[in-house]
């Protein structure tokens, strides 16, 4: 027996599709791996700055909150109502959610409560967001509500995206304000952009003075004016849909331009940003500059087999594809789901790397068989070290957020920082983030 894959001549054979779908058809039992360092639902919420959060759900189902909030500083802002079958049954802890969120209020130090329930209540079909605007009108303070649902978590409308999609929710456009003209938004992020990006200094050519993120906001009231912004730019899928929200409710216009580590498509999003903003984008030095770091380190590392695994930021197709321009041999990529932004990356490899192999992390066979997969130097992403525990382990920093030329080079740095200082699975995961 063997770990099943598909070849990108294979993948790119089939017909396109404008929704997510397996790579081997199907579905299969498997947890969240520890390859995002904690970055689900709770985490992401806590990026709601002044916020406090109410999981409403069985025990077992807040327990790993309790982890999470421990590891990362926020115990003080988690809160817990927890459901025994007979309220379950009989629907009455709806009516102590009310009762909860007054009391987080009455402590005075939260000024924004996020409602975390479980699939639980997606099954039952329970009205979430009419809940939240409910009980925020009758207890006085902004309430964002949002599913930890990983029944569909590989869906268009995951967890990842509605937690995402609460926090936006809370941006608000000030009463006859026409927007800020000098600000736009960068939504999909974990961080703030780094202040050595050169989106900065390009857009500021553009008239752009200021970026904001909700990671970057220290106050609510921050993160509530992130609602005047001139515009969103999307640098994450998971994203989407909170421009599409934006645009909806607040007139705010967006652009999808997901993040890339190949040349040719970072200048082409240079390119349709302008278009956006209806200015011109000139990044031809720092293309230059990416470029020359990326034959660099190719001479260094020709002859080095790198792995990508889905745990990074970005997409693993597209770090492939750079990686194969380069020269460097990529013996296989992990992706679970295939999703529309992928194939044109898949048609792109189709021409320089037809044989690639594709590999699902949580298919069975691959837990069975890891022996089989291909041998690697190098395994980009915790969630590839996992099956190859012999080779080097390049975790990516979650905490840190990259776009456009900049992110090549922070993207080289951590595979030539892997190499010199080289470090296996088991010591990358240590202090990464606790699975229960």
């Amino acid at each position: 027996m063997s770990a099943e894959f598909r070849t990108i001549r294979q993948l790119a054979s089939e017909e396109r599709q404008n929704k997510s779908v397996s790579v081997f058809g199907g579905c299969w039992l498997h947890y969240n791996g520890p390859g995002s360092s904690g970055y689900g639902v709770k985490r992401t919420a806590m990026l709601l700055p002044e916020s406090a959060m109410l999981m409403v759900g069985p025990m077992g189902c807040s327990r790993s909150g309790t982890v999470v909030a421990e590891k990362y500083g926020f115990a003080h802002r988690m809160f817990y109502l927890n459901l025994d079958d007979r309220s379950i049954a009989l629907g009455s802890y709806l009516k102590k959610i009310p009762e909860a969120v007054q009391y987080i209020k009455d402590l005075g130090e939260f000024k924004a409560v996020l409602i975390c329930m479980t699939c639980l209540d997606a099954l039952l079909g329970t009205d979430l967001a009419g809940l939240g605007k409910k009980i925020s009108r009758q207890v006085g303070i902004p309430v964002a509500t949002t599913f930890m649902d990983p029944i569909v978590r590989d869906g268009n409308y995951g967890p990842m995206v509605q937690v995402r999609q609460a926090i936006t929710n809370c941006f608000e456009a000030q009463e006859n304000a026409s927007g800020c003209k000098d600000a736009v938004n960068l939504l999909g992020t974990f961080a703030p952009l780094e202040k050595e990006s050169e989106l900065f200094t390009l857009l500021e050519a553009a008239g752009i003075k200021e970026i904001r993120t909700a990671a970057g906001c220290r106050t609510f009231e921050e993160l509530q004016n992130m609602g005047d912004s001139k515009a969103n730019i999307i640098v994450h899928p998971q994203a989407a849909a909170c421009g599409a929200d934006l645009e909806k409710r607040l007139s705010m216009p967006y652009i999808k331009l997901y993040t890339s580590y190949v040349p040719d498509i970072i200048e082409e999003n240079y390119k349709k940003l302008g278009a956006f903003l209806k200015t011109e984008i000139c990044c031809s030095k720092e293309r230059q500059a990416a470029e020359k770091a990326i034959e660099e380190f190719a001479r260094n590392y020709r002859g080095k087999r790198i792995a990508v695994g889905e745990a990074v930021c970005g997409n693993p197709f597209d770090i492939a594809l750079m990686l194969h321009s380069a020269g460097l041999e990529v013996p296989f990529v992990f992706r679970d789901m295939i999703h529309p932004e992928d194939w044109d990356l898949i048609a792109a490899l189709d021409k320089t790397a037809p044989e690639l192999r594709v590999y699902s992390g949580v298919h069975p066979s691959t837990a069975a068989c890891p022996a089989t997969l291909p041998p690697s130097d190098l395994m980009l992403g915790l969630d590839a070290g996992y099956f190859n525990r012999n080779a080097i382990s390049a975790a990516w920093p979650f905490d840190r957020t990259f776009y456009g030329f900049d992110g090549i080079h922070a993207l080289l740095g951590i595979m030539d920082s892997a190499f010199k200082a080289p470090k296996g699975h088991r010591e990358q995961m240590k202090g990464t983030y606790l699975t229960v």
